[in-house]
C-alpha cells in the first residue's frame, strides 16, 4: 500500500520535473494530479490484513480530509470470500492547486514563479517560449530577475554599445553582477534583441553583444630598424591594433619562447612575433598575414606540431623553422620525454613533419621533446643565411 511519504515524493516529482510549471505557463487550468498507486490483491489482502489496515490509517490520517489541504482518497467497496467486503483506495489524488502546493511546501515558490513569469511575459511576449521550454530557469533565477531584466532592458536600448562592462550605469547593479550572470544573460539577450546587436559567431559574451574587452596583446619585435615604428623595435598591441599595422614586411616569424623572440637575429623586412603558444589562432584576424611569408618555429615536439597544425588551418602557406628530422637527430642528446604528448598525427602537416612528427616517438613509447630554447643559435642563424644568403 502506498505511504504518505510515497505521495510526497510523486507530487514532488510533478513539481521538479517542472510539469507544474509547463502547465502554467501553458495558460491551462489546473487539472486534478492523480496519484498512480498498486492496489492489493485478494492473497495479499488476506495475508497482509494488518499491515494494509495500518498502512490505510496512516493514509487517511495525513490527507485532506483529516488535515483540510492535501490529497484526497476516494474508496470503492471490495469483496472478500474470507473478510467480506472490504473499502480500498480507488483514487488518491490532489483536486486543487492549493492542495498540492500546500502539501509538498511549494506554495511561496509557485507564487513568485507566477508572479514573475505573468510579469515578464506581459512586458516580453517574446520570452513565451523560452520560458516555457525552460522553466526552470526563472525558477532557479528568482531571487536575481529583476536585475537580469535590468540589464536586458539596458541593452535592448543600446544595441552593441562599444563600452566595457565597466561603463554600464544600472541603479543597484555592479559590472560584478554582470560578469557573474553572463550565462543567464545570454539566454535573454538571444531571445530579445534584434539579429543585428548579436554577433552569433563570436566566442565572448562582450563579442557577441559588442562590448570592448580587455584584448588579447601581441608582442613583436621588428627585425629591421628600417621599419622601426618612431624608433621603437619591441612592442606589444592589442589585437585589434595589431591587425591594422600597416609594414613593408616580407618576412613574419612567430616562436613561441620568449627569450627566442628576444634574441631572434636582426633580418631585413620582418618581424618576430611571441610567447603566443596555442594562442596564435587569435592571429587569423590579421588578414594582412596571409600576404606575407610566414615562418613557424615551436619547440620540437608534439605540441609544437599540434600548434603549427592549427596555424595552418587558417594561414596554409605557413612554413615551419628548426622542426624537422635533421634538425631532431643534431640535437638528440638535447632531448626530454614529453609528458603528455599528441597521441595523432595533426591533420595539417606535410610529409616531411609528419616523418618528423613519428620520430618524436621512440619504441618504447615515449615522446620526445627538443624545447627551441635548447637549439644552438648557429643553427638559428644557418637557417636565415638559407633564407638570405645575402
Amino acid at each position: 500500500m502506498i505511504s504518505p511519504q510515497d505521495i510526497r515524493a510523486k507530487a514532488l516529482r510533478h513539481w521538479n520535473s517542472y510539469t507544474y510549471h509547463r502547465l502554467y505557463l501553458s495558460g491551462k487550468p489546473w487539472q486534478a494530479l492523480d496519484i498512480p498507486f498498486g492496489k492489493p490483491g485478494g492473497r495479499e489482502l488476506l495475508s497482509e490484513f494488518a499491515n494494509i489496515c495500518q498502512s490505510l490509517q496512516e493514509l487517511q490520517a495525513s490527507a485532506k480530509a483529516a488535515l483540510g489541504y492535501g490529497y484526497q482518497i476516494d474508496f470503492e467497496p471490495v469483496a472478500h470470500r474470507q473478510l467480506g467486503e472490504q473499502h480500498l483506495p480507488s483514487r488518491i489524488y490532489f483536486a486543487t492547486e492549493q492542495d498540492f502546493l500546500r502539501f509538498i511546501g511549494k506554495h511561496k515558490e509557485a507564487t513568485q514563479f507566477k508572479q514573475l513569469a505573468q510579469q515578464t511575459l506581459t512586458q516580453y511576449p517574446a520570452l513565451s517560449g523560452l520560458l516555457h521550454n525552460k522553466p526552470r530557469w526563472l525558477l532557479d533565477n528568482l531571487a536575481v530577475w529583476d536585475k537580469l531584466l535590468s540589464v536586458a532592458v539596458w541593452f535592448i536600448a543600446h544595441p552593441r554599445p562599444d563600452i566595457f562592462i565597466r561603463q554600464i550605469d544600472l541603479p543597484g547593479i555592479d559590472s560584478k553582477f554582470i560578469e557573474q550572470h553572463k550565462t543567464q544573460l545570454t539566454t535573454l539577450l538571444d531571445a530579445l534583441l534584434l539579429p543585428s546587436a548579436i554577433d552569433s559567431e563570436a566566442k565572448t559574451f562582450e563579442q557577441r553583444y559588442g562590448l570592448r574587452f580587455d584584448q588579447h596583446l601581441i608582442r613583436f619585435r621588428l627585425l629591421d630598424p628600417a621599419i622601426a615604428l618612431a624608433g621603437l623595435t619591441d612592442l606589444t598591441l592589442p589585437l585589434d591594433d595589431f591587425c591594422r599595422l600597416e609594414l613593408p614586411l616580407e618576412y613574419v616569424f612567430i616562436t613561441e619562447n620568449k627569450v627566442n623572440g628576444l634574441a631572434f637575429p636582426v633580418f631585413p623586412a620582418s618581424m618576430v612575433i611571441f610567447s603566443l603558444g596555442y594562442g596564435v589562432g587569435s592571429l587569423a584576424l590579421a588578414g594582412w598575414l596571409k600576404t606575407k611569408r610566414i615562418i613557424y618555429w615551436g619547440d620540437l615536439d608534439t605540441h609544437g606540431f599540434e600548434i603549427l597544425s592549427r596555424f595552418r588551418e587558417t594561414f596554409s602557406h605557413v612554413e615551419s623553422m628548426l622542426m624537422d628530422s635533421s634538425t631532431l637527430a643534431e640535437n638528440r642528446t638535447l632531448c626530454v620525454p614529453e609528458a603528455s604528448p599528441v597521441k595523432e598525427i595533426p591533420a595539417f602537416l606535410t610529409t616531411a613533419e609528419q616523418n618528423t612528427f613519428n620520430a618524436l616517438l621512440t619504441s618504447d613509447g615515449i615522446a620526445l621533446r627538443l624545447e627551441q630554447e635548447r637549439i644552438p643559435f648557429g643553427q638559428i642563424e644557418a637557417f636565415l643565411l638559407g633564407l638570405n644568403p645575402d
